[in-house]
């Protein structure tokens, strides 16, 4: 095997030799265009630049409306809606096996994933559940049902808000405990503004529009904060769920989410993309989101932000930071959607990358052909979003890892050696999971003697596993009668890693000096034709190059390639026949049988005079 250093220096001299339906308004609704981007709506200001106005021990009760306080009543919490999936698109062809990489060219077989079936109307009682919290993003995702089809038998509750940040997402998640900043009094049925709440750790007013289920004094409900009126007062609105007696709320009730993490659920969160200006504040709402599960014994999946701005932009430093702490702290359960979407995502959508994808993925942007509109390069279209629910349904269905994930990211390659003679032959394929369309390069060494070529040869064996393109490469070398160590790499371009196959050491035993004849005869206008016949015994079904050497001088290369039928029991094809022409005068012709540079056999010489 080779070194890391060994592995590494491969590397760079071939471096250098190839030179969501959402319970909001329906603006924010899915089957609605989302904004262009998603305005980072907290988390942006000064904390505390405007101050919530406490009240005191002298605050009268105050509401919309005023019946006599009564005893709270301990209200069933209610169910939400069930989610009603979108229509099914044509399943694409589903994600690969990688052909574990030895130093013979086979690639195992590639099971295609089911066809999803329709989604039922409603979900069954006792299905497992899947909470989906974050931004506009994971709203499409969820509330749009891209994220339910593939999760047959499961209830998928959408919590993702649009146009929201960390501190609003963590608020519908009960990462932020509010509660009443004054005393109401909710009504036997309808609404009661609130006024403002407190417990979070911004101005409300930069928390954008959200709405969501939340229980106060016993009432179940749902609250909604429009921060867009010019009436502070009806910010904060809680309309209950059903009728039922007037109850009184007093100053410092608590406001509490009925949309946190479910005991025995599964959560994912895409939190960020808004926002992540605090990268501090994006990894609290994270923690705590996950912390909750953790206290009810709900597994939660973290996704990897994918792009939202290209690599000019100093935000996508915040990103990756972000990327990097979420994989650290989060481990297998870390989902890298952000390395999928430009690492064979396409693919398994069904999709030949464009010149467009590639550009627009070397520019750091999600490929082109997933943008929901020209000048929206954050949000997916249905061809993306299909393909993004059916890989984060591996991890909620499936238990898929982090560690099995990135694995389909990396290169794929073979080395296989043969030796003939003192000719060594390395043949194999590579391809790059990222862009199955693409040819790579491949790297061989042999006793640390570098060369480069690309994979770009016919590899009709892959095409039965689903592996397109051209992805095969032939070297071949004369060699030293001896011992030498022949290694390889396949030299990817996207997420994963290289491929290094084994390196080998082989054996070119010492070589018979090649066997033949070589004779002239007369042809017309001054002209010697020169004919013959050899081969290697060591080799003997090549076919040798042979030398004419005139006068002592070269002049030019024949290859004994011709008919050979009257050497008996010697395989292949290898006479030889070509001419020169003379001046007058005595002349020298010879012919040198070449297996290898250091084996060759003179195979005669003829001496004439030209008149």
């Amino acid at each position: 095997m080779r070194s890391a250093a060994k592995q590494s220096i491969m590397v760079l001299a071939l471096g250098l030799a190839l030179v969501a339906a959402p319970l909001t308004p329906a603006a924010a609704s899915p089957a609605s265009p989302p904004p262009t981007s998603d305005a980072p709506v907290d988390g942006q200001l000064v904390d505390g630049g405007v101050q919530t106005p406490q009240p005191t021990a002298t605050t009268p009760p105050t509401s919309d409306v005023t019946p006599a306080p009564v005893e709270p009543s301990p209200q069933p919490q209610p169910s939400l809606p069930p989610v009603v999936d979108a229509p099914v698109e044509s399943s694409a062809p589903g994600e690969g096996a990688t052909p574990t990489p030895t130093p013979v060219v086979t690639v195992p077989p590639t099971p295609l994933p089911p066809v999803p079936s329709a989604i039922p109307e409603s979900r069954p009682s006792g299905a497992r559940t899947a909470q989906c919290y974050g931004s506009s993003s994971i709203d499409y995702l969820c509330g749009g049902g891209y994220l339910g089809r593939h999760l047959a038998g499961w209830n998928v509750l959408n919590h993702g808000v649009g146009s929201i940040g960390p501190v609003a997402i963590g608020t519908i998640a009960g990462v932020y405990q509010t509660a009443l900043a004054r005393a109401v009094t909710i009504p036997s049925s309808g609404a009661v503004n609130l006024g403002n709440v407190t417990g979070l750790p911004i101005d409300s007013r930069t928390l954008g529009r959200i709405i969501f289920d939340v229980e106060i004094a016993g009432v179940a409900g749902q609250i909604t904060h429009y921060p867009d009126l010019a009436d502070t007062s009806l910010h904060w609105k809680f309309t209950r769920h059903g009728s039922g007696s007037a109850v009184y709320a007093g100053v410092g009730t608590a406001i509490n989410s009925l949309e946190k993490p479910q005991p025995g659920s599964t959560s994912v969160l895409w939190v960020g993309a808004n926002g992540i200006e605090d990268m501090q504040r994006v990894k609290d709402v994270i923690s705590g989101i996950v912390e909750a599960g953790n206290r009810v014994g709900a597994t939660s999946y973290v996704i990897q932000l994918p792009p939202r701005w290209d690599f000019s932009n100093p935000l996508n430093h915040n990103r990756h930071q972000v990327n990097d702490w979420i994989r650290a702290t989060y481990g297998e359960r870390a989902i890298p959607l952000a390395d999928y979407l430009s690492n064979g995502a396409l693919v398994d959508a069904g999709r030949v990358p464009s010149a467009s994808d590639r550009e627009t993925i070397a520019m750091g942007l999600n490929p082109r052909s997933f943008w929901m509109a020209p000048d929206d390069t954050t949000h997916m279209n249905a061809v993306g979003m299909n393909v993004a629910g059916r890989y984060l349904a591996r991890w909620v269905n499936e238990g898929y890892t982090y560690s099995q994930a990135v694995l389909r990211f990396d290169v794929n390659s073979t080395a296989a050696i043969r030796v003939e003679g003192s000719r060594v032959t390395v043949s194999g394929h590579a391809f790059d999971l990222s862009d199955l369309y693409a040819t790579i390069p491949v790297g061989i060494t042999v006793d640390g003697a570098w060369s480069a070529l690309t994979a770009s040869s016919p590899s009709p064996q892959l095409g039965s596993y689903g592996v397109p393109g051209q992805h095969g490469y032939t070297a071949a070398f004369d060699l030293q009668p001896g011992s030498h160590e022949v290694c390889t790499v396949g030299i990817g371009f996207g997420a994963g890693q290289h491929s290094y196959p084994p390196c080998q050491t082989v054996v070119v035993a010492k070589q018979a000096a090649p066997l033949g004849s070589m004779a002239i005869a007369d042809a017309p206008s001054r002209t010697k034709a020169i004919y013959g016949w050899t081969y290697g015994p060591s080799a003997p079904g090549r076919s040798l190059p042979v030398a004419i050497l005139v006068d002592g001088s070269w002049h030019h290369l024949v290859a004994a390639d011709r008919p050979s039928g009257y050497l008996s029991g010697v395989p292949g094809q290898h006479a030889f026949f070509t001419a020169a022409a003379f001046t007058p005068g005595n002349h020298t012709v010879c012919a040198v049988a070449i297996e290898s540079s250091t084996n060759m056999a003179n195979l005669g010489c003829q001496v004439f005079t030209i008149k």
